[in-house]
């Protein structure tokens, strides 16, 4: 094969020289010259358009915008980096979302002009070339954790629809404004993450975002996108006047060129809108003039350029047309940078010269460039030529000729070609091992992808916490959950429990989920008997039907308050079962701290404790609370106590109060359901001291307040 190098090499360089005239351009290589679809799209002839676009980008929106900012916070506080899959799935809704648009593949497409700028779209070009997805997923997400957004006012959601198809047409950013509230926080984070160069530099952002010309400024940035008619590039439309400045707040003011301290006026005004009509041209540099954009007459006056939108807020980017981005062909382009002395010159008036050599040969340049051709298609085919006489040789020669018969013969020649005398190796001679079949390794394969797998979700686990997993109830569960239930359940569905790394993993996860479960259960039960503090203390718990007729004294009466207090006391029974659960698991203290207050707190303030519940401590120590299921009877003949368990056909011994154990008994204290002290509460002393029979504390929803009363004996 080295033999071979040399002439493949002159013949793609052949080819090259020949076709790289023809092939230079700034436009990439596509099937249409839009890289979309087709070039030319029309409307359908359909009533339900309108309904197919509506849809197709709620379908979008759902897809993407709902689980991005989880994604990448997620993948960043697990030290993973950005999200991995970002710019894939990135691209493939885009491209879900353009072909839904496309009445079977035509060119037809639903939404009217609403709809038209996203079918504009290649996806192979989004994941290589897209600079709004290199953006998102390269600048965005990895800083999604400098994007801090309260929860009231929909701010992130609104903001990340505008980002992802707000921006791309007209009516679509009609559709999905920003409001002068949600504009804040997202300008807060280009300041953050855009500012060329900060006095204050933020840690951990990509250098990268520092290339995306984002409107770092402020007041600026809030004014660009809260406007009602969105303009990503307010500044290409000068201010209709000679010397006149508009700054960002409306404010308009006349400059001169000869007093140059007129120009920075705008520094007191939140900076340059727009630029005088005789200096229609703001340049890109945001510090060239006294720390803001300068006005220049023309682009070339410029050292960085003109001022372009930025990549995250621009309605329309060269590559979704298949057009090359301007950093491409600026970098693909000769270059040339003057300075202040050489644009002088340049500007000076010069007399006009004879025609140059370029000029005279122009006529005949098709000539040369006929000629270039032809000496490189002759090269290229010399070269091919040349490269396939000597592969044909050395095929015939090793193949063909007599190698291949001098290979076979001293191949082995102890076993094919042995005189009667010379030793034999039988263990030489043995047959070869069958060849595994392919389904046994592909099963190998898979097995150590589920071990991996397994492997990978137990160390993201780990990195979320072994307890409070989980802040509060009806909170989703973690992403870390859900990757080890899978990983437990691929790797007991492939029967691995046997192996010795995965058992130990399966112990660990599995553990690891029943003490989410634990937190989960405990949480629930809180939040269910928590609002049984306002009325566990009162003493009436209905009103009458009837305003002015008996009911507290009836039969119906206390049917209807036994009714709200046995519902109560469910749930004091609920919890008491969830924190004796959570007892046996590593859950977080302060969950099972509060469960254990809040417990204790509506069992004290229980006016009347179920008679049914109620035994005595075996050791002596008062009342104790019988475990859920469980209940106490008194036997009717002898007056003998006995307990039994709910749905049983028999009951426990007789005489016997306790057939539980011991630690299942509950608690019932009383310190809590004593009254708060009224002089206490309101002075926060009491003449009567250690000699008042009620609390002295700060009164808490659902206590009772009684005045000091002492009786002189």
């Amino acid at each position: 094969m080295h033999r071979l190098r040399r002439p493949l090499l002159l013949c793609c360089t052949g080819l090259w020289v020949s076709l790289w005239p023809l092939c230079r351009g700034q436009r990439f290589t596509c099937e249409t010259a839009s890289c979309a679809r087709h070039d030319v799209w029309e409307p359908v002839p359909f009533a339900n358009s309108t309904e197919v676009c509506q849809d197709a980008q709620l379908r979008a929106l759902d897809e993407f915008v709902s689980i991005f900012p989880q994604q990448c916070r997620e993948w960043a506080a697990a030290g993973m980096g950005p999200w991995g899959d970002c710019r894939k799935k990135y691209c493939e809704v885009l491209g879900h979302l353009a072909g839904n648009l496309s009445h079977q593949g035509s060119n037809l497409y639903y939404g009217g002009d609403e709809c038209r700028p996203l079918v504009n779209f290649n996806q192979t070009l989004c994941e290589t070339s897209y600079r709004d997805a290199e953006g998102f997923c390269e600048c965005l997400c990895p800083t999604m954790g400098h994007l801090q957004i309260p929860r009231v006012g929909a701010c992130e959601e609104k903001i990340m629809k505008f980002l992802f198809l707000g921006r791309r047409g007209y009516e679509l950013s009609q559709k999905y404004a920003l409001s002068g509230y949600c504009s804040d926080f997202i300008c807060e984070y280009f300041g953050k993450v855009g500012e060329p160069n900060p006095p204050y530099p933020v840690a951990g952002i990509p250098p990268i975002c520092k290339t995306y010309d984002l409107p770092w400024r402020l007041y600026s940035c809030i004014e660009l996108l809260s406007r009602k008619n969105y303009t990503p590039e307010p500044w290409l439309t000068p201010y209709p006047a000679d010397s006149i400045l508009e700054c960002t707040d409306a404010t308009t003011h006349e400059v001169d060129i000869r007093h140059i301290d007129t120009w920075g006026i705008c520094g007191n005004h939140k900076f340059r809108w727009r630029c005088p009509q005789d200096f229609p041209i703001m340049c890109r540099d945001p510090y060239g003039c006294s720390g803001d954009h300068c006005c220049e007459e023309t682009v070339d006056m410029c050292p960085l350029g003109e001022r372009v939108a930025s990549t995250f807020l621009a309605i329309e980017l060269p590559e979704w047309r298949g057009l090359w981005p301007p950093d491409w062909i600026a970098a693909l382009g000769p270059t040339t940078t003057l300075g202040a002395y050489d644009r002088f010159k340049q500007n000076l008036r010069t007399t006009t010269g004879g025609p140059s050599f370029a000029q005279q040969i122009a006529d005949y340049a098709w000539a040369g460039t006929a000629v270039l051709v032809a000496i490189g298609m002759t090269c290229s085919c010399l070269a091919c030529y040349y490269m396939g006489v000597i592969n044909t040789t050395y095929v015939r020669k090793v193949v063909l000729g007599p190698a291949r018969l001098l290979n076979a013969y001293q191949a082995d020649p102890v076993t094919f070609f042995a005189s009667g005398k010379l030793p034999r190796d039988k263990k030489r001679e043995a047959p070869l091992p069958p060849m595994r079949p392919a389904h046994e390794i592909e099963e190998e394969r898979k097995d150590k992808e589920a071990v991996a797998a397994l492997g990978d979700a137990w160390d993201l686990a780990t990195l979320k916490g072994m307890r409070h997993l989980i802040d509060a109830h009806g909170d989703p569960d973690p992403l870390q959950a859900k990757l080890l239930r899978d990983a437990i359940r691929i790797a007991r569905a492939r029967g691995l429990q046997a192996r010795n790394p995965v058992a130990d993993l399966l112990e660990k996860g599995e553990r690891w989920l029943s003490t989410l479960e634990a937190e989960k259960e405990l949480l629930k039960a809180v939040e269910e008997a928590r609002p049984d503090l306002r009325w566990a203390s009162q003493v009436r718990l209905t009103q009458p039907p009837v305003l002015g007729k008996p009911w507290h004294a009836t039969t119906q009466s206390k049917a209807a308050e036994a009714q709200v207090r046995r519902t109560g006391w469910t749930h004091i029974e609920g919890l008491r079962a969830a924190v004796q659960a959570a007892r046996g698991r590593d859950i977080s203290e302060s969950h099972m701290n509060e469960a254990e207050v809040l417990l204790q707190a509506l069992v004290a303030r229980t006016h009347e404790l179920p008679a049914d519940r109620c035994v005595l401590d075996p050791d002596g120590f008062g009342v104790k609370l019988l475990p859920r299921g469980q209940h106490r009877a008194v036997w009717p003949v002898t007056g003998d106590s006995y307990t039994f368990n709910e749905g049983a056909k028999f009951g426990g011994e007789m005489g016997v109060d306790v057939s539980a154990p011991k630690e299942l008994l509950g608690d019932a204290a009383t310190e809590d359901a004593r009254p708060v002290c009224a002089e206490w509460a309101k002075k926060s002393t009491c003449k009567a001291g250690r000699d008042c029979p009620w609390r002295h504390c700060k009164p808490q929803v659902g206590d009772s307040i009684r005045e000091c009363i002492l009786f002189d004996m």
